[in-house]
């Protein structure tokens, strides 16, 4: 059977036709061969096999040209809008700087901002410096107002100074004076209906609520008609507070020029957007002249401006009111048979919303390339054709009698040849290599029929496994039968496929151990294929090829299953033994605690008696104490009763079944758990009804009726409904006699085996009550069972021989 089985599995994929019986031997003719240098021939055909890489260049760059193209389009428009975007700051810097060097020097002291004539002349020497400023000014919470700004003559500057008025007030005081570029006075003019309150201008309000430089939103300055922006500083005082805010007007049509010089042609144009969509600068400057409305200038939109080719790189993000735009955002279009590529990119300035905007024609980065890629393409592939034709005849001819070589090494690896047929070639070296193949190969089947035997008739189960990814490779008969499956099954299969859900970590510790060079040994539980469970005891050695390489791992497997269920078995009874004898203990204790109770009760019985009698002597007892007295004998006789039917329970008993009368059983039962029922708030009721004796030990009988009782007053206390209640009742046949114990609380888990010992669902049970109630009512010749109710609670049952019946009486 091992040989058969051997046969038909193989160590190996080439293995598989090397131990079959060769039947037929061809005969083999040994004419005489001429033999050539192998190193000699192919160096003929480099030329071609050259030719064949340059065409596979070409070919390759034909295709992935457009791409490339693609990119270094974007790329030059990245480069433009580096450049763009360094003038749009060194354009914006200067604000900065000059109301940066203005905010300290006040700050300081060393400009008096409550000295016009100081701030007048201080601002004119800054407008001079930076002629790409507007106008700058001083405001603060008074009213007052300084500002130095150009007019539209060159060379002409003015200055408005409106001193403190109160706020709310439409008309106030104002001076005006006019200077030329020497700081001469030209003219003054005063005016008291001024109506202009920088107190509620935007760039007032931001910075006093921010107390912190900020840039408004771009708007057409009214005067001059052309965009602009403010920026604004607080001057603080060392308390944090603002003494006073300056600002800077910035007219940015000049940018318009400098973005004309970026492209020459009418193909490329070069933008500067805020991202509400507003055009701030444009190569052609009159699109985006614009009459402002005197109450709600306002700057055009992409979609507003004579511009298509900006309207269809740019129109989609306007309409979306660019939002999410971060940059940079490459976009390409075709307009009138032209290819253009657009970027919008963002200007990183803090507190500027502006985005630049950039598109051209293809042609103007890559038309040249277009150009020369197509001529190069045509000419390389003409060459490529006429010269790959050429080296791939001689290719075939010299590789001829290397591709019969190389069938000849697979047919022998194979085993479809014999190694006694050998390996042939015109060829000197392929011939040296043949024979050290044929020798190689000779030693390998040796080595391998011996292993392979070995492994296969093992009489323990044995597995190569690949270390990296847990594949079954080769499996014997051996672990085929532990596991359940065919070897071509379990071949394609992995360990986590054998392994329990919650247990996929052996995996890993697997490929992790072998891969460190440490043996694998782990007893671990695995699933055949029928689903059972089964443990095994996995060995296993990390395999290395000639080179190092992990190859395989060989791994031995045992199956102890039955080791460990023997040693779950010793566990198990160890603990039921421990259990058993904390039972037997509880008994002795609640039998010696009931006798030594019992003595103190009838003491106190004996006293009440005596106290009476007593009373009585004296003559006229008051009524009162009469009536305490009795309530203790009561009280005292209960307790002794209670005491009694607890050492009735709890006393060893001699295994007699003999008739009884199971209502007074019941309510001695009822009896002694009262106080426990009423602890709990729980009513326990019982339904009498006229029962005829029964047979049977009533000490066990009692037991399985506290047992119960006891599992329902947990049951409700753990989960107490609205009112708890447990009833007995019982049921009478012609042979038997049947209890019902039933409550209202919470019932039974899903997850618990009813009277399987040690099972249970209390925090703190043994889970022996039912397991022994089950012991004893079998020995009584009952049953019991548990019967689901129909909304909630739980209702066990158990039935007992009537004693009046013939063969129910019976010891």
């Amino acid at each position: 059977k091992h040989d058969n089985q051997n046969n038909k599995k193989p160590f190996g994929q080439n293995l598989n036709k090397t131990l079959k019986q060769q039947n037929i031997h061809q005969e083999h003719s040994e004419p005489a061969r001429r033999r050539r240098s192998l190193r000699a021939t192919l160096a003929l055909c480099l030329g071609g096999l050259q030719f064949l890489a340059i065409l596979s260049v070409i070919l390759s760059t034909f295709v992935s040209s457009e791409n490339a193209l693609l990119r270094q389009s974007r790329n030059s428009l990245t480069e433009v809008s580096v450049n763009v975007i360094g003038q749009v700051k060194s354009f914006l810097n200067p604000a900065r700087q000059t109301l940066d060097a203005t905010r300290r020097l006040a700050e300081n002291d060393v400009l008096d901002i409550n000295n016009p004539a100081a701030l007048e002349s201080h601002f004119f020497q800054q407008l001079q410096v930076a002629p790409q400023l507007a106008g700058i000014y001083l405001a603060d919470e008074s009213g007052r107002f300084v500002y130095v700004m150009r007019t539209e003559e060159p060379g002409r500057y003015r200055t408005k100074v409106i001193p403190p008025f109160p706020i709310g007030r439409t008309e106030h005081h104002a001076d005006f004076q006019w200077r030329n570029d020497q700081f001469t006075l030209l003219e003054t003019a005063t005016t008291k209906s001024d109506s202009y309150e920088a107190r509620t201008r935007p760039w007032f309000r931001m910075v006093s609520d921010t107390k912190a430089p900020i840039w408004t939103e771009p708007y057409i300055f009214y005067t001059t008609r052309q965009p602009g922006l403010t920026y604004g500083v607080p001057i603080l005082d060392k308390d944090g507070n603002i003494r006073a805010i300056l600002g800077v007007d910035i007219q940015i049509d000049a940018l318009s020029g400098f973005l004309l010089d970026i492209w020459s042609d009418r193909h490329g144009a070069a933008l500067v957007l805020n991202k509400d969509g507003a055009v701030l600068a444009h190569p052609t400057r009159v699109l985006i002249q614009k009459d402002a409305d005197f109450d709600n200038p306002e700057l055009p939109r992409v979609d507003q401006i004579d511009d298509p080719l900006a309207l269809q790189a740019f129109g989609t993000a306007v309409q979306n009111r660019m939002d999410g735009v971060a940059g940079p955002v490459h976009t390409d279009f075709e307009l009138n048979g032209q290819d253009y590529v657009a970027m919008l990119i963002e200007v990183s300035e803090p507190g500027l919303r502006w985005l630049i905007g950039l598109y051209a024609a293809e042609d103007n980065f890559i038309g040249e390339v277009k150009k020369n890629r197509v001529q190069g393409i045509w000419i390389a592939l003409a060459i490529a054709i006429l010269t790959g034709a050429i080296g791939l005849a001689m290719a075939d001819r010299i590789y001829a009698p290397v591709r019969t070589f190389a069938s000849q090494s697979q047919r022998l690896s194979s085993g479809e040849i014999t190694p006694e047929e050998g390996l042939h070639s015109p060829y000197r070296e392929l011939e040296d290599t043949g024979a050290a193949l044929t020798q190689e190969v000779r030693q390998r089947q040796r080595f391998e029929t011996a292993y392979g035997r070995t492994f296969d008739l093992a009489s323990r189960g044995m597995a190569q496994i690949a270390p990296e990814t847990g594949q079954f490779l080769r499996a014997n008969e051996q672990l085929c039968d532990i596991m359940g499956y065919q070897p071509d099954e379990l071949e394609t299969m992995t360990l986590t496929d054998i392994l329990p859900k919650d247990e996929q970590k052996i995996a890993s510790m697997f490929r992790q151990t072998l891969l460190e060079d440490s043996e694998f040994i782990a007893e671990n539980q695995f699933i055949r294929k029928d689903g059972s469970p089964i443990w095994l005891r996995v060995n296993a050695i990390l395999i290395r090829d000639e080179s190092g390489t992990p190859d395989h791992a060989v791994a031995i497997i045992d199956n102890v299953s039955d080791r460990k269920q023997a040693e779950d078995e010793a566990s198990r009874l160890s603990r039921d033994l421990s259990h058993v004898s904390r039972v037997n203990l509880m008994g002795e204790m609640a039998t010696g605690l009931a006798h030594e109770l019992n003595q103190p009760l009838s003491a106190i019985s004996y006293n009440v008696d005596a106290a009476k009698i007593t009373l009585d002597e004296i003559g006229n007892p008051d009524p009162e104490l009469t009536e305490i007295l009795s309530d203790i004998d009561r009280q005292s006789r209960r307790a002794g009763d209670i005491i009694r039917a607890l050492r009735e329970v709890v006393r060893k008993d001699r295994g007699r079944q003999t008739p009884f009368d199971l209502n007074g059983l019941i309510r001695q039962t009822v009896s002694l758990m009262e106080s426990e029922v009423k602890l709990h708030e729980i009513r326990l009721q019982y339904d009498e009804t006229n029962l005829p004796p029964v047979t049977g030990n009533r000490t066990q009988i009692a037991q399985v009726l506290v047992n119960l009782l006891r599992n329902a007053i947990d049951a409700l206390a753990r989960d107490p409904v609205a009112k708890g209640q447990i009833s007995i009742s019982t049921r009478v046949t012609d042979e038997i006699v049947e209890v019902r114990v039933e409550d209202n609380g919470p019932g039974i888990s899903n997850d618990v085996t009813l009277f399987n010992m040690f099972d249970t669902q209390k925090t703190d049970g043994m889970g022996l009550g039912l397991s022994i109630c089950r012991t004893i009512v079998k020995a009584n010749d009952g049953t019991i069972w548990y019967e689901p109710t129909s909304e909630f609670g739980a209702r066990f049952c158990f039935t007992l021989r009537r004693s009046d019946q013939p063969g129910g009486d019976r010891e």
